[in-house]
């Protein structure tokens, strides 16, 4: 027999757990080993073997979550989920990789291997009265090997550490290898870590993933995986429009001719809406002359979100009030043996009196998103 969608999803969330408890269970063992007053070569090893465990963990959890997200009815629930696993995943691998670093630097000085305190490692500094200056304090990004977050890495990491005139080649190489993660830490986790390698070890990164070709297939790629959105809200929407944005950017950067493509982009995006918002956006289509630029299209989804934010805030304070509903009796028209609710005059603005939805009315949009929420409010408008 068949299992329902609901059926897969409790499943895919029960394997999910299993992984959240492998990071529970090392995020216990580290918070015992920073607590050290001194990492020995034992302690460090243990740890260092650890960490390669749950490094591994990483795509399992993106399989499974983006297979979770492609079921649910209320994605931006999932979304939050993802963001909560992986921001604690990145800052504690990222906490063990650099306490070894730090240790492993210790060892290389002609010392025992251990580090004073957690805090000198968490801080990115050392107790070496030696070391020429305080490493920043620079809030570096993440990068696990996924082709669609190159650019951004790199380009940023250059600026900030790369091209860093301050920052000598062992600190340059300090904040690297605390930088990678997953898959992209492999490539350079068996160089030795001196000051003479660094340069190697950039470069052999960007060797790694400076590749045109699967840059453009990935970001062409991502673009065909949004995932479609099942429900209107403002938060879906957005993430589309987001999500379409970075990748055109990025292939722009790849030089591909993405001023000529909006057509196609138009139609793959369009394919993505719920059934709600398609029919409005065919309904504005319709008032066209010409066919629709991204721009265009992306103004409108925009607008649209703006309106659903301002709506969703407002039922917020509505639902926060516990207004009486049967006040509303009175505008709704209920036809026996059916459950199809209709509100009397639902063409007509409330705001100008014109034949259009208020979200069409041009004065609405016009206001802030505090003064749409307060006319909304005053309007008794409701999603």
């Amino acid at each position: 027999m068949a299992q329902t969608a609901s059926e897969n999803i409790a499943k895919l969330i029960k394997k999910r757990g299993s992984i959240k408890a492998k990071l529970t269970h090392f995020a216990t063992y580290f918070d015992s080993a920073k607590g050290y007053k001194e990492l020995s070569e034992v302690h460090a090893n243990e740890l260092r073997l650890r960490l390669t465990r749950v490094e591994s963990i990483i795509q399992e959890f993106d399989d499974l979550q983006t297979e979770i997200e492609s079921l649910s009815e209320s994605p931006e629930e999932q979304y939050a989920a993802r963001e909560k696993f992986e921001a604690q995943y990145y800052q504690l691998t990222a906490a063990a990789r650099t306490l070894l670093d730090t240790a492993g630097a210790g060892v290389r000085r002609g010392g025992s291997g251990s580090v004073s305190s957690f805090g000198d490692a968490k801080t990115g500094g050392t107790c070496n009265h030696n070391t020429r200056f305080q490493l920043p304090k620079i809030n570096i990004p993440k990068f696990d090997g996924a082709y669609q977050n190159w650019l951004e890495f790199r380009d940023t990491f250059s600026s900030l550490i790369h091209t860093n005139k301050d920052l000598d080649d062992i600190s340059k190489f300090h904040y690297l290898r605390a930088s990678l993660v997953g898959s992209a830490a492999i490539i350079i986790r068996n160089i030795d870590f001196t000051s003479e390698n660094y340069i190697t070890a950039w470069e052999l990164l960007c060797a790694r993933y400076d590749n045109s070709r699967l840059l453009v297939n990935n970001h062409v790629q991502a673009l065909f995986n949004i995932g479609s959105i099942t429900k209107e809200s403002s938060k879906s929407l957005r993430y589309l429009i987001d999500v379409t944005n970075k990748n055109i950017r990025a292939l722009t950067i790849l030089k591909q001719p993405t001023q000529h493509w909006d057509t196609l982009i138009v139609h793959m995006m369009v394919t993505k809406l719920d059934s709600t918002t398609l029919r409005k956006w065919e309904e504005y289509r319709n008032t066209l002359s010409e066919p629709p630029t991204l721009e265009i299209f992306c103004t409108f989804v925009r607008n649209r979100a703006d309106l659903l934010e301002s709506l969703e805030e407002n039922n917020k304070m509505h639902k926060g009030q516990c207004p009486d509903t049967s006040k509303n009796k009175s505008f709704l028209n209920v036809s026996s043996g059916s459950d199809k609710v209709n509100t009397r005059k639902e063409n007509l603005c409330p705001m100008c009196k014109s034949d259009h939805l208020l979200y069409h009315c041009d004065k609405f949009r016009e206001l802030s998103i505090e003064n749409r929420i307060s006319k909304a409010r005053d309007l008794k408008v409701q999603t």
